[in-house]
């Protein structure tokens, strides 16, 4: 097949690395600036992969074929968007002039953008999925990844409209030779919805720590993400999300006895804790928007937010002391 990495970042370079290496044809968008970079050096990617039970550490050169403009007569069988969820609203305008015949996949998080999108696309031209057994970091042009190997972690894909399409099919069995773990839901958009609220209360939570290992030792803020996580899981319901399509979900609703001790067990693993790191420490300003997103929505559905508003003015003080940390 022929994909196209739009977002060559962790998880763009990531996925399609993972796929290159099934002998699909991989290209990636960059940045004119880029392109000469790209093409040279390629991307180096540094990725520490606990699929199989044990830590397997890989040191490629990632080459991909590389543009930096989108022709409208490409020939792509499948364009991943895998930007930062703050970039849509610019990826969309280009997307509907460029985009051919290619299947779009929508590969990033996602809470109120879906009526923007058809607000571009017609319903054929797209679908969701998400990237959620990768994570991870980079410095300049070297992508530091982590691919998960826990029991929950797989790449959820779904049409909007529920339907199973081919298109589907076939992208989720290209996930399966990758060993990506795919699982199609008839309900994506409230898996990605879910998904989003339990992120943002994490996110924030582990922002807040400083680390994921500080998180998981820290009772108090680990109680109050626990508590955010709710906040925005009412939001859900009011916003007519199925919680049960993604099982674990429904453990949120244990006793704080129960769920604080499992809570640390499951994100004291080495791959999570990869991953909380990379996203805390390379995307501060879309944790940031995605807690504004959900600050938004609670007041929109009239739901108290008390814990996710603690935990953002925690947040907006210590990026006011590195700022003047960094001034000084």
């Amino acid at each position: 097949m022929k994909i196209l990495i739009y977002g060559p970042g962790v998880v763009g370079s990531t996925y399609g690395w993972q796929l290159h290496l099934q002998g699909h044809d991989i290209s990636v968008l960059v940045r004119k600036e880029k392109h000469k970079l790209y093409s040279k050096q390629g991307i180096h990617i540094i990725c520490e992969d606990f699929r199989r039970r044990e830590k397997k550490i890989s040191d490629v050169i990632f080459k991909p074929h590389v543009i930096d403009e989108l022709s409208p007569d490409n020939d792509f069988d499948y364009i991943i968007v895998a930007t930062n969820k703050l970039q849509i609203s610019k990826v969309l305008p280009i997307l509907k002039e460029r985009s051919g015949r290619a299947n779009i996949v929508f590969f990033l998080n996602l809470w109120d953008s879906f009526d923007e999108i058809a607000s571009y696309l017609r319903p054929e031209q797209y679908f969701f999925s998400f990237p959620f057994m990768v994570g991870g970091g980079r410095n300049k042009n070297e992508i530091r990844t982590t691919i998960s190997g826990m029991t929950f972690s797989h790449t959820p894909i779904g049409e909007a409209d529920g339907t199973i399409s081919g298109r589907v099919r076939l992208f989720a069995e290209i996930l399966e030779r990758a060993n990506l773990k795919p699982r199609i839901y008839k309900c994506i958009s409230d898996w990605l919805i879910s998904h989003y609220a339990v992120a943002a209360g994490l996110s924030a939570g582990v922002l807040c720590a400083g680390s994921a290992e500080r998180f998981v030792r820290d009772r108090e803020i680990l109680k109050k993400t626990i508590f955010c996580i709710r906040e925005g899981f009412e939001i859900c319901v009011k916003r007519g999300v199925d919680l049960g399509v993604e099982p674990t979900n429904r453990l949120q609703k244990l006793p704080l006895l129960l769920l604080i001790p499992l809570a640390q067990k499951v994100y004291s693993g080495k791959a999570l804790q990869s991953i909380f790191d990379g996203h805390i420490n390379h995307s501060p300003d879309e944790i940031q928007q995605m807690l504004e997103d959900v600050i938004a929505s609670g007041k929109k559905y009239g739901v108290k937010m008390p814990n996710f508003m603690e935990l953002r003015a925690f947040i907006h003080s210590k990026e006011r002391q590195r700022g003047y940390h960094e001034q000084i």
